[in-house]
């Protein structure tokens, strides 16, 4: 399949999008607030109702591309399975590693993760302002590596089979993705981001609450 990056924003001039993360201060209030912007986000937000989602591992779409595709939204992988008709709608994207962002809309950067790839995606499809939410960043409640005492995702964990537990500092901040998304400087690329996320680990954007910033970019 093909997407035309210039379709969903077209006649916009301001260009702001949400930037969805799954960690657990994404709420039904915060899903409600950001529907009037345009939407990326990772993984299973597809059932949110986002514009755009991406999900980087081979095993998400095994087991999730039949229920995503009663949803009408731009389907991503950098996955090449994708490339044999694997999974129905879902396109291909190749993740390049690099830092920042890749400015050729044939690949991502690849960051270790789908979230900074939806970071990436958005810029493509002509994102200006991003607002992330649900961007915790850290796993709550830390005891070890693979035990902690809150929830780690909005979505609640994954089948066993792709549940992921990276290493974690010392109250649980996913420190790898971290200093992925700390080499990329959005004045670069001409565009913001900003973090929207309360308590958020990832302190490398500006922070703003979320009412301001939609007061701000409405």
């Amino acid at each position: 399949m093909k997407t035309n990056f210039d379709k969903l924003f077209e006649g916009d001039d301001k260009r702001v999008g949400v930037i969805m993360g799954t960690g657990p201060s994404l709420t039904d209030d915060v899903i409600e607030k950001t529907k009037r912007f345009k939407s990326f986000g990772a993984n299973l937000t597809y059932r949110l109702g986002v514009d755009v989602v991406l999900g980087c591992n081979s095993e998400f779409w095994d087991y999730y591309e039949r229920d995503a595709r009663i949803y009408p939204c731009d389907k991503w992988t950098t996955r090449p399975q994708a490339l044999e008709n694997r999974w129905e709608e879902v396109n291909y994207i190749e993740e390049r590693w690099m830092p920042g962002l890749s400015r050729d809309k044939s690949r991502v950067a690849a960051h270790h993760g789908s979230g900074p790839q939806v970071v990436n995606l958005a810029y493509h499809y002509g994102c200006k302002v991003m607002l992330l939410v649900g961007w915790d960043m850290r796993y709550g409640g830390k005891l070890d590596d693979k035990s902690y005492t809150m929830p780690r995702h909005y979505f609640g964990e994954y089948p066993s089979s792709m549940q992921h537990w990276p290493r974690t500092g010392p109250d649980g901040e996913l420190t790898g993705l971290i200093k992925e998304m700390e080499t990329i400087y959005p004045e670069e690329y001409g565009i913001k981001i900003i973090n929207c996320t309360p308590d958020s680990a990832l302190k490398c954007f500006p922070m703003m609450d979320l009412d301001v910033a939609i007061s701000k970019y409405s």
